[in-house]
């Protein structure tokens, strides 16, 4: 019997051309989809920790995966198992996994000083990637990924298809629509939570300044639309 995983890679070699939408991949119930999306994240997570150890556990670690609880407390489209862990790596990052799970990398967390709102902007930033299907989407309509899931078991399956994604397929950009949706999401999803709606903005002004001071604000940020754009964005929200 296969597992659901399977189920979806071999429905996928059959209709990814045609597919719209993640959920007309698997088929059956919307509950159905809910349990293969959640089997789907934990299967990628897993293959991702073989690659990129986590952050040792401190104080700002667990501050973050507070902050993602209070968060997805508040998240009313999907109830989703969402999990926050913070990566070890050297650069600024964050990944959206399906099913829930978010990693947010150490020096991306360092670059909210431990302002709460503003980590918050970041982790419901990603969220919406989840609650939206931007990122099971993406994931499940790879021709690779595909193909080894008909050949291979789940787990094996990520991890090989990881191996030579090297984190890109994971980590790179959405569509700039998918992008401007997830930072009104976030906005919206800090202030249904009680916090500072205008955290966000704030956060990519002060990277933004600093892009122009120093130049660089790493890939995450250059995978995102312009941060002139997204702060425009952001303002219209607020005050419209």
């Amino acid at each position: 019997m296969k597992t659901l995983f399977e189920t979806i890679g071999f429905r996928l070699g059959r209709k990814a051309a045609q597919a719209r939408n993640a959920f007309d991949l698997i088929g059956g119930t919307e509950e159905d989809s809910l349990r293969a999306e959640i089997r789907l994240g934990r299967d990628l997570a897993e293959a991702l920790l073989e690659r990129i150890p986590l952050a040792e556990e401190n104080e700002t670690t667990r501050f973050a995966a507070q902050i993602g609880c209070w968060l997805a407390a508040n998240v009313r489209e999907r109830k989703l198992p969402f999990s926050v862990r913070v990566t070890a790596e050297r650069e600024p990052n964050a990944i959206a996994l399906p099913g829930g799970s978010v990693f947010m990398s150490w020096p991306l967390l360092e670059m909210c000083h431990g302002e709460r709102d503003e980590i918050a902007f970041l982790v419901a930033h990603e969220m919406a990637h989840i609650v939206r299907r931007h990122a099971l989407d993406r994931i499940v309509k790879d021709a690779a990924l595909s193909l080894l899931l008909r050949q291979t078991s789940g787990r094996h399956a990520t991890s090989a298809w990881l191996s030579k994604a090297r984190q890109q397929r994971l980590g790179g950009a959405y569509s700039r629509d998918n992008e401007l949706e997830a930072d009104a999401f976030a906005v919206a999803l800090v202030r249904t939570a009680g916090g500072d709606a205008l955290a966000g903005e704030r956060l990519l002004e002060e990277v933004a300044q600093r892009v122009q001071s120093v130049g660089i604000a790493g890939d995450y940020f250059a995978t995102h639309p312009p941060l002139g754009e997204r702060i425009s964005n952001l303002r219209a929200i607020s005050h419209g």
